[in-house]
């Protein structure tokens, strides 16, 4: 009885709680729908692309409101060896050489002989806030190993056309590289605009032997050196439908003739800051840079060049006119006159059309440049009594002794001209080169000669061969390297050896009387034959 009393109050019970429950599930379902509606509507109120805009310029500024870095770092042993001619040493004496001038004494054959460590450190830096619109730079840091006598020997080691290209004597991160690109276009035509200190090293071919994928701006065979100025181009493929065809004008400062705040005259006066010092008068560049062609196999490369006031080195020429003995003293740079030139490259990414892989895989290219000086004649030597007071009577002894000499003779004397001659000379050189597969998956072999006249000059101050620059060579120049990646691309391994056949002196100095091809004065011993080894380990991120 009590069995058939309990079963029906559990039926009603559950259905009373389900009853219950199913009043609660209408009441949270109502909940949600008010929710969800109130949510859809303020979903309508929201401007979706506004949004999207909004988070478009936080990601950008994001991206680009800070400096992006990159590492370049090699630690090198370089062997170098340099033999000189036995040439002359002039003497001041009164019988034989020159008429009543100088004799010649003999200065013996040479060979000089180093090995150093050098450590190379390049930090880049790139940014950029807009998109037509970037920032470039690098900082370097060169030296050798430990403690040197780099600064109390070398007179121009830290000269600004090539002070992070040579090793230096402390441990400072100098400027490099400084420069602003604006991009704009006109119609079907690009352009960039670029002022400050250049990425001006390292250029077109010259990147093959220094395993650098991209060159720099200039074309490497007459221009490989640090300086300032600006540059423009213009993109003319679209509008002629040449592929590749640009032009860009390209001006620089190679000297600024200006003397410093709280500046002192020879007299210990102060001068007026930054005043023109009318000694050392402004070195311009200007230059036009023409990609004539370019499809990515074959590239054609030029410039043309006027260069102003170059600079050549005078000497004080201190006499004892008790003994007759001298010595000789640089006094500075002077303006000895103006230089143009121009250059014509090939550069063949790929040989034939599909013939093997290694002859698609090798680049070859050839370059030929010339240049011409126009010398103003400027004497740049003074001859001073070691006691003032006899400077007149050495100026009227001189007067006759002088009287004797042939024009040229007097000329080279008074560090007159330009490259040693006080008439207009033309050089020229050429280059050529091939880079090629080696014996596994990315090694890479390379073959380069060059040849320069007795005049040629270039602007290859900046080349980074310890020996010297060898496309400034007045004679032969061979070279081989061979690159081998250890880690990828980021450690790689180079050994290169380059080999100097000089025929003329004065193949990488300034542009006055030390570029002389028959030695300073006519008579000074110089390198007839250089050698540089190196072994490298490049580590790049």
């Amino acid at each position: 009885m009590m069995k058939k009393f309990i079963a029906p109050l559990m039926v009603g019970a559950t259905l009373a709680t389900g009853l219950v429950a199913d009043d609660s599930l209408k009441a949270e379902i109502e909940a949600l729908k008010a929710q969800m509606a109130e949510l859809k509507k303020a979903q309508e109120s929201i401007n979706i692309d506004a949004l999207s805009a909004q988070l478009s310029e936080v990601k950008a500024h994001s991206a680009g409101d800070n400096i992006k870095w990159d590492i370049d770092f090699r630690t090198a042993y370089d062997m170098i060896e340099h033999k000189t001619t036995a040439g002359y040493v002039p003497s001041f004496t009164m019988a034989g050489g020159l008429p009543g001038m100088f004799t010649p004494v003999g200065g013996e054959a040479r060979t000089e002989k180093n090995a150093i460590w050098t450590n190379k450190l390049i930090l880049g830096m790139a940014a950029q806030p807009v998109e037509n619109l970037v920032f470039k730079g690098s900082l370097g840091f060169y030296k050798a190993f430990g403690q040197s006598n780099i600064g109390s020997t070398s007179m121009f080691q830290d000269f600004d056309w090539y002070i992070n290209q040579k090793p230096q004597a402390d441990n400072s991160i100098r400027l490099r590289e400084a420069y602003f690109l604006y991009f704009g276009q006109a119609g079907d035509m690009k352009y960039t605009a670029s002022f400050g200190r250049r990425p001006s090293t390292d250029g077109f071919m010259i990147n093959l032997r220094e395993d650098n994928v991209y060159p720099a701006s200039p074309v490497g065979h007459n221009i490989n050196m640090e300086f300032d100025g600006a540059s423009f181009k213009f993109d003319f493929d679209k509008l002629t439908g040449i592929p590749g065809l640009y032009f860009k004008l390209c001006l620089g400062r190679g000297f600024s003739n200006t003397l410093g705040a709280y500046s002192m005259s020879t007299n210990a006066t102060f001068n007026t800051s930054y005043a023109d010092d009318g000694e050392n008068p402004d070195m311009d560049l200007a230059g036009l840079l023409i990609q004539a062609y370019d499809d990515g196999q074959y590239k054609v490369m030029a410039n043309v060049f006027q260069g102003w006031n170059m600079m050549g080195m005078g000497m004080d020429i201190t006499v004892n006119t008790g003994d007759m003995s001298f010595t000789m003293a640089p006094n500075g740079f002077h303006d000895v006159g103006d230089m143009a030139g121009a250059s014509l490259s090939l550069q063949v990414n790929g040989i034939g059309n599909e013939i093997n892989d290694f002859l698609d895989d090798t680049v070859a290219f050839a370059s030929y440049a010339m240049m011409k000086t126009d010398p103003n004649n400027n004497a740049v030597n003074n001859f001073l009594a070691a006691n003032p007071a006899n400077q007149a009577a050495l100026d009227a002894m001189l007067g006759g002794m002088l009287g004797g000499l042939t024009p040229a003779e007097l000329a080279n004397l008074q560090g007159a001209g330009m490259l040693g001659s006080q008439d207009k000379e033309t050089g020229y050189s050429y280059y050529v080169g091939v880079n090629m597969p080696g014996f596994m998956e990315s090694d890479r072999i390379g073959l380069e000669y060059n040849h320069g006249s007795k005049y040629w000059r270039s602007f290859t101050y900046g080349e980074d061969t310890l020996a010297g620059s060898k496309l400034a060579t007045r004679g032969d120049a061979y070279e081989i390297y061979y690159t081998l990646p250890l880690v990828a691309k980021n450690l790689t391994a180079q050994i290169r050896a380059t080999y100097f056949d000089y025929k003329y002196a004065g193949s990488d100095t300034f542009f006055g009387q030390t570029g002389n091809p028959a030695g300073m004065m006519g008579v000074m011993p110089y390198v007839e034959e250089a050698t540089n080894i190196r072994f490298a380990l490049r580590y790049r991120y």
